[in-house]
């Protein structure tokens, strides 16, 4: 795979920095085409050798120009450089003419386009910046989002999920990775005679502020004002295109106002940290602020990273010195803010690269590795499942799981149930070591939760979740990550946090609530929509991009309850809409009709959609979840009559047996399947057990049959055996085995 990287300005230079070094680390090749489209060569050339990246490998020179002759000029000089290099993917960032430019000459070659930062909006068409934004888009091929905010924009526009990977911002990557060289390599406090914490500095150089005199003239008012009420020193490193418009219009700048020529990044990470307040009309800034704590003013009416003004760490106010002011108030009265960072967590750059080589790479039977580990704690009906896919992404997965036999079979490539398509899938991850099954759990990146949570007495059983929290105690480590898939009840994400930080554990806690059945897990698991649900943004989003390495579902971003309720809800409607197919059969034997005719004929209006009765709920989620819902609700009347409803289906079928039984002097019955849904071998909460201790406290012998099931409660014979000593048979589940089947013996049928 082959990377064209594309540049054009100091903002993109610095955000394609960890890009260009994730390349390195991974021995890709790359080339980097830089228009130099700045008004001055110091303002790039400073950049590239500051941060210690590769020369350009060519450079346009383009200069300055109107926007049409500069897009064009980028145009002409970049396609043949692409047709000479034949990359896989041209990488651009942001929303100047180099990236329109870039954008549009890769696509013209069918060359795929990948878009970082994507999704921004101001809604200002005014700004050519906007126009670029929309049509870069609206052209790329991978569209690298900052967040959910940028993803819902490009979904509502028309845009492909698939293409849209909400990654976070590389600009938190170069912060995170210069900020402590900064400190040691910057000067430039001492230089400009600042104390820390005791200037203001400020940034202006977009058309609206500085390409109308009348304009300027007003910014200039502004930061006047500010100074007249609060005499803090205001630094300005100021860009040629501002000192080019001053000089024409022949304004002279007010004396408090420490000007600078263009400055290195590090010593702008330095001005930037230790400023009192930053004022600034550029949409990086505003991020670089929020990230590293220090308040914003923003010199807009508008802005494309409204998170920075969500979050409460900006305030948008043009060029209104009352606003300003207002603004500026607020801050140095208040002098205890705080806020969650919205940007990244500084490894977005990994997440573009290891997203392009999933994409772009040869596939192969060989899997691509990630750096980064999870251990999966609980490798049942979900967890190893779960575990192989992401195996098979490419994580190094740990498998937990207390029972060492299953431990045993599964590092032996055995698949302890039946799944289809999971055994090759185990062998594969097992045979090339991204899957190990172990006993002990050890720190890892991420950790997933998908235990047992039964029900007990009507609520949701937590015994097994706390049982892995208190081991997860033991040896995780702050800022790691924990994903519960197990099924729970509302309220209780919130309550593992608390746990959590009572051992001063700061974990981001995230809820995604499996939505998949067995015996058709795998191909639910990839092609599903999925929730994730966190009350940390980034977290989120980190989640979300773990699951989007194996599913091709849409993935939606929530707060932890309501994620919980979410699949509690999913199940719920079903229990409900199927206790009324059971009462409908009720109400049609008392008026002596055959209840599924009825059905098939209330079927036939579209907007009917009647489920068929059969001998009440089983598996691990609908007769389940319903309880965990309304768990702490006084609310769920309905829920509680669905739920007896349901409960009771298999004392109506035991009757009939039982009748059957007396009218031909007989004793013994033989069940037919015993799972809970056909063609499974999963037996949790089948009817079949509540109609087996029906049969049996009425002192009715019991025995079963099951293609599946080996082992259950009771004597497993087989079909031929069975109908042999049976005087009845009890048609349970509906395997496909039993389909056209006939039988010696009358067969009630509790599937219709």
């Amino acid at each position: 795979m082959k990377i064209g990287i594309v540049v054009g300005t100091r903002p993109e230079i610095i955000k394609m920095a960890p890009v260009i070094r994730e390349c390195q680390k991974r021995l890709l090749p790359f080339f980097i085409i830089h228009s130099n489209q700045h008004y001055s060569e110091e303002m790039d050339k400073i950049f590239f050798e500051e941060l210690q990246l590769p020369t350009q490998d060519y450079n346009l020179n383009v200069g300055s120009g109107l926007h049409s002759n500069q897009t064009g000029n980028i145009l002409i000089k970049m396609e043949p450089i692409l047709v000479k290099e034949k990359p896989d993917v041209v990488l651009v960032q942001g929303d100047t003419n180099t990236v329109l430019a870039g954008a549009l000459a890769a696509s013209k070659l069918n060359i795929k386009v990948g878009h970082i930062e994507a999704g921004l909006r101001s809604y200002d068409r005014m700004m050519p910046e906007e126009t670029n934004r929309i049509l870069t888009d609206h052209i790329s091929d991978f569209l690298f989002a900052v967040g959910p905010a940028q993803e819902a924009i490009l979904i509502d526009e028309g845009i492909s999920n698939n293409k849209i990977y909400a990654v976070g911002n590389t600009v938190s990557d170069s912060l995170f990775q210069h900020l402590e060289i900064s400190q040691n390599n910057s000067s430039i406090l001492e230089s400009l005679k600042l104390d820390k914490g005791e200037y203001f500095l400020i940034t202006a150089h977009r058309a609206s502020n500085v390409d109308i005199k009348s304009h300027l003239e007003e910014l200039l008012v502004l930061l006047t004002h500010l100074h007249q009420h609060f005499f803090k020193p205001i630094v300005w490193p100021i860009h040629p295109r501002t000192v080019s418009k001053l000089k024409e219009f022949d304004l002279k700048v007010p004396d408090f106002l420490l000007l600078t020529p263009p400055i290195g990044y590090f010593d702008f990470i330095q001005l930037q940290q230790h400023a009192k307040l930053i004022l600034t009309d550029s949409g990086g800034i505003q991020e670089e602020a929020c990230l590293l704590g220090v308040p914003c003013i923003t010199l807009r009416e508008n802005t494309e990273r409204p998170e920075s003004v969500n979050v409460g760490a900006n305030v948008l106010v043009g060029r209104n010195k009352e606003l300003a002011l207002n603004a500026m108030k607020k801050w140095m009265d208040d002098e205890n803010y705080s806020w969650e960072n919205p940007f990244g967590d500084g490894k977005v750059a990994g997440r573009i690269i290891s997203i392009l080589e999933k994409s772009l790479l040869p596939q192969s039977e060989d899997i691509i590795p990630r750096n980064e580990d999870i251990s999966v704690i609980g490798l049942g009906y979900m967890g190893l499942p779960i575990a192989c896919l992401l195996a098979e992404a490419g994580y190094q997965v740990k498998g937990i799981d207390i029972s060492t036999d299953r431990v045993d079979m599964i590092n032996s490539s055995k698949c302890p149930y039946k799944e289809m398509g999971l055994e090759k899938l185990l062998q594969k991850v097992i045979s090339t070591g991204f899957l190990r099954a172990t006993t002990t759990l050890k720190s890892s990146n991420t950790y997933l939760l998908a235990v047992p949570t039964p029900q007990l007495e009507n609520k949701c059983d937590l015994s097994f979740l706390n049982k892995a929290i208190e081991q997860l105690v033991l040896v995780a480590r702050n800022g790691q990550t924990l994903i519960i898939e197990s099924t729970i009840s509302p309220g209780t994400s919130k309550e593992i946090q608390s746990k959590l930080l009572k051992h001063n554990l700061e974990l981001n806690v995230v809820h995604c609530p499996e939505r998949a059945i067995p015996g058709n897990t795998l191909f639910e698991l990839k092609n599903n929509d999925r929730v994730v649900g966190s009350e940390n943004s980034i977290a989120a989003n980190l989640v979300k991009n773990i699951y989007k390495t194996f599913s091709n579902g849409q993935i939606f971003i929530t707060d932890t309850t309501t994620a919980e309720c979410v699949k509690l809800v999913e199940n719920t409607s079903r229990d409900v809409n199927i206790a009324f197919a059971n009462e409908l059969a009720e109400i049609c034997h008392e008026l002596e009709v055959d209840v599924q005719h009825v059905i098939n004929l209330a079927n036939k209006h579209p907007r009917v959609n009647v489920l068929s009765p059969g001998p009440g709920v089983g598996g691990h989620c609908i007769p389940v979840d319903p309880w965990f819902l309304i768990e702490n609700t006084e609310s769920g009347e309905l829920v509680r009559l669905a739920r007896h409803i349901n409960d009771h289906r298999p004392v109506v079928f035991a009757d009939q047996v039982k009748k059957y039984l007396k009218k031909i002097n007989g004793g013994k019955v033989g069940i037919l399947g015993v799972a809970y849904k056909a063609d499974v071998d999963d037996c949790r909460e089948s009817p079949a057990y509540a109609l087996l201790q029906e049969l049996l406290n009425s002192g009715i012998k019991v025995k079963y049959h099951d293609p599946l099931v080996m082992e259950w409660a009771c004597e497993r014979l087989s079909l031929a055996e069975l109908q042999v000593w049976s005087d009845v048979l009890l048609l349970v589940t509906d395997h496909s085995a039993y389909q056209g089947m006939k039988f010696s013996k009358f067969v009630i049928n509790t599937r219709n």
